[in-house]
């Protein structure tokens, strides 16, 4: 016959629904679980010791810094966009929301829906507060992608082809058409949000050809089909950081033809800087001046109609003379949600903010080269723990990676990758209506040392012992929400805080306002703290995070590399 020490280890090794716990303590994120050896029934509660306001006051002396009391320790918040999949595409099957520019590297799913060319949904995600731009994507059911970014929380809807309603208000002008060139008015009802993406997309005095693209985006446009059978093309100015003598050019190649029929040098009068809009209170949109490109006919005169198919490849001058291209191209063409931007570069830093033009409507960029997007993968979330009530704050005592499984969007794929602890623990699914223990369920059915293979009490993957990460695929739990109702840690209490029985465990669940950083769920893969290196030092914008809730909200960026351990 077992001892009843003997028989607490074996039972431990089980389900935690195969456990015989206490009551809940109704203690904000903390609650006792009772002796496996015990009936529940019978279980006497005693007073936990420990309030959050002590919590936080060692929390704070090991930080140095005084918490900011509307700390709620998310790095995330609740964000929704309505997608159209209205792209140029055949078969369009999904829409999605993308971290980054799927044809630049790496990107992840934080959203997606089932959809058909022409129908719209709106997307419910949760994005990382430090997220100025994100894409909005259709996909065919062969993975072509066409992508668009936004502002999160800003843009409501984005769509991805030409707006019969955007090109009436770009219509409204002055009467004078002659080109020498002549400035016409433009219009765009949500110019200062529009002009705040295209900013964030290309940010001053950065190398933007990587954000841009070296080979989907050229400095060529050619002329569309459009509803309205008006091929002129207008460039409105957006602003930039160049002088009056930088100008734009332009190369004309009609429909069909290998060579340029035309150069035209278009000596602007703009002045630099961003403030170039004006409010028309009469119609409630903002005016930008502008004119309009000219190509010739057949007589060689001057004219500003365009045919479907020609091409019209810009430049740039200065003083009169084109400036060399170099390995890049000077103008790159892009496209933000619906709208065709010319951005110009006339130095060396390759920020393309130095002239940007709005083309209203008329063109398509033209693909020379064709780029095959990076396949997207589900966010990925780390959720990190501390064990005890007063700890070190190393922030690695339980470490889990997380995401929607590829195949199947209703289970999760949760990788155990590190254990900073020294306690038994155990790991279940969050639920907001748990009234005892047995409404929580478990992810890995045994204590989370012996899923990694290592004895008890082994600190592993944190610095010293290794182990190789362990994956299970689970459903996920309905009300499942990567932050507000995610992942709860079970931690064996310490000796000098048992209750009545030997196997006492207590819950501890993602910080929430008013409590310390027991637990935080971060955006995408991290590189912990090395075993007793507090966050602090691993990564140092953590304290201003922790003193001000607005500032430093991409501190987990940003590591000491020497004190942190690297995700192989």
């Amino acid at each position: 016959m077992l001892k009843k020490s003997s028989y607490c280890f074996e039972l431990m090794k089980q389900t935690i629904n195969q456990l015989k716990f206490a009551a809940v303590l109704p203690l904000c994120s903390l609650a006792v679980f009772t002796s496996c050896s015990h009936d529940d029934s019978k279980y006497e509660r005693l007073p936990y010791s420990v309030t959050d306001k002590e919590r936080v006051s060692h929390a704070e002396n090991i930080l140095g810094v005084a918490i900011d009391q509307q700390q709620d320790w998310m790095l995330t918040t609740e964000c929704n966009i309505q997608v159209t999949a209205d792209a140029d595409l055949d078969n369009i099957s999904e829409v999605m929301v993308l971290d980054a520019n799927p044809f630049e590297g790496d990107n992840y799913r934080l959203a997606s829906a089932s959809l058909t060319n022409g129908g719209s949904v709106t997307l419910t995600f949760r994005v990382p507060k430090a997220a100025d731009v994100l894409y909005a994507a259709c996909m065919t059911d062969k993975g072509q992608i066409v992508a668009r970014p936004f502002v999160p929380g800003t843009d409501k809807t984005v769509s991805f082809a030409y707006s019969p309603a955007a090109r009436k208000l770009s219509m409204r002008r002055n009467a004078s058409r002659s080109y020498e060139p002549e400035y016409t008015s433009y219009y765009m009802k949500d110019f200062l949000t529009y002009l705040r993406l295209v900013r964030k997309t290309l940010p001053e005095g950065a190398d933007n050809r990587g954000v841009m693209g070296k080979h989907n985006y050229t400095n060529t446009v050619q002329v569309r089909k459009n509803p309205y059978a008006i091929h002129e093309l207008s460039l409105a100015y957006m602003g930039g950081n160049s002088g009056a003598e930088t100008d734009l050019a332009y190369e004309w190649f009609p429909q069909g033809q290998e060579f340029g029929m035309g150069s035209f040098l278009i000596h602007d009068t703009y002045p630099a800087g961003w403030n170039v809009y004006t409010y028309d209170a009469s119609v409630r949109e903002y005016e930008l001046q502008g004119h309009e490109l000219i190509c010739r006919n057949a007589d060689e005169d001057e004219s500003k109609v365009f045919s479907v198919g020609d091409i019209v490849q810009f430049h740039v001058a200065k003083n009169g003379e084109l400036l060399p291209d170099g390995d890049d191209e000077r103008v790159k063409v892009i496209m933000i949600n619906q709208y065709v931007v010319v951005c110009c570069e006339d130095g060396d830093d390759w920020d393309y903010n130095d002239r940007m033009y709005w083309m209203p409507y008329g063109v398509e960029r033209l693909e020379t080269d064709i780029v095959d997007p990076v396949p997207t993968k589900p966010e990925v979330w780390t959720y990190v723990w501390e064990d005890k009530d007063f700890g070190d704050y190393d922030m690695n005592d339980c470490v889990i990676e997380v995401q929607e499984n590829v195949a199947n969007a209703d289970n999760l794929d949760v990788t155990l990758v590190a254990l900073g602890a020294m306690h038994d623990i155990w790991l279940g699914f969050d639920n907001k209506a748990a009234v005892t223990y047995k409404d929580y369920k478990a992810v890995f059915g045994q204590e989370l040392h012996e899923v990694l293979g290592v004895a008890r009490g082994t600190m592993v993957n944190t610095g010293g012992a290794t182990a190789k990460p362990v994956t299970v695929t689970v459903a996920k739990p309905e009300g499942f929400d990567f932050q507000t109702c995610s992942f709860i840690l079970g931690a064996m209490v310490e000796d000098s805080k048992k209750g009545m029985y030997e196997n006492d465990y207590y819950y501890i669940k993602i910080a929430s306002k008013g409590q310390d950083p027991h637990g935080i769920v971060i955006p995408g893969k991290w590189q912990w703290p090395t075993e007793r290196t507090c966050i602090k030092d691993a990564y140092p914008e953590f304290i201003t995070w922790s003193a001000d809730h607005t500032k430093a909200l991409d501190w987990y960026k940003h590591p000491v590399a020497a004190k942190v351990v690297s995700r192989q």
